[in-house]
């Protein structure tokens, strides 16, 4: 994890380097804002929040006491408190000192926000942040140009942007990658569901095609079946009956008999016609 070397206006308040007194702007006699300014030397960072509140009521219009609670919730991570104190120490009634160390620890408080944002992989939201940072040492530098430290945390903001917007573009392409991916896969696992479909249905077709053969092999045998049972009929209706042998034998005297009087039946058939002859008796 890069750890920035951010600079605040506190001396050893975070165990970074100084660049200005938080309290030498405060130079009224208040006994809050002493042992606030105290305890922040001793690192009690939680019992100076609580005397520099106390001053803030008893000096409302005092901006560097603002600055002073900023700088006291800041090293508690309040991150969100701290920069609205900032923000009203950076009030433009305010002397330009505590105004320029009221801009650069807002810048001090956006920059740590994005350091842990970044950490999370929200790239976006750590870059905006980073910009806010950047802004606001800008703000600082205009208030007290020639500030080093309000300088160098700038360019480092800058950077940090820049690093933050390409993590982003190769977050989204992987994503991208890996939504298409997951679409081509959805994609075959269909087409495979389809290519089941189409060969459980061919297999339901031709088993019915086998029935139907069957059906109709089975009703050709039938049809040739009753085909050749009716030609054996017309063959034996075809064949000669065997005849009685006593019709055989009554057959054979008619037959000779109708030969003896086959003359006779000539001549009758010759006769046939004529007038019969006259008698000469």
């Amino acid at each position: 994890m890069r750890r920035a070397a951010w600079c605040i206006c506190c001396v050893a308040a975070l165990g970074l380097p100084a660049s200005a007194s938080a309290w030498s702007p405060l130079r009224g006699e208040n006994s809050n804002a002493k042992k606030g300014n105290a305890l922040m030397a001793q690192e009690q960072y939680g019992p100076a929040l609580e005397a520099y509140d106390e001053a803030a009521r008893e000096l409302p219009e005092a901006r560097a006491v603002q600055l002073n609670r900023g700088l006291a919730l800041l090293a508690q991570d309040l991150g969100e408190q701290s920069k609205e104190a900032f923000l009203a120490a950076a009030d433009p009634a305010a002397s330009p000192s505590t105004r320029a160390d009221a801009y650069y620890n807002l810048g001090i408080a956006y920059a740590r926000e994005g350091e842990a944002i970044s950490q999370q992989e929200e790239y976006e939201q750590a870059s905006a942040h980073f910009r806010e940072a950047a802004d606001a040492f800008k703000r600082a530098l205009r208030v007290r140009p020639g500030d080093r430290n309000a300088a160098w945390n700038l360019e480092y903001a800058m950077k940090r942007i820049r690093e933050e917007e390409e993590k982003q573009e190769q977050q989204e392409q992987q994503e991208q990658q890996e939504q298409e991916s997951e679409d081509e896969s959805e994609g075959e696992n269909e087409s495979e569901n389809e290519d089941e479909g189409e060969d459980e249905s061919e297999g339901e077709g031709e088993n019915e095609d086998e029935g139907e053969d069957e059906d109709e092999g089975e009703g050709e045998d039938e049809g040739e079946d009753e085909s050749e049972s009716e030609n054996r009929q017309e063959q034996e209706q075809a064949q000669p009956q065997p005849i009685p042998r006593d019709e055989v034998q009554r057959f054979l005297d008619a037959l000779e008999q109708n030969e003896e009087n086959l003359p006779l039946q000539r001549a009758r058939r010759r006769n046939a016609g004529r007038p019969p002859p006259e008698k000469d008796w």
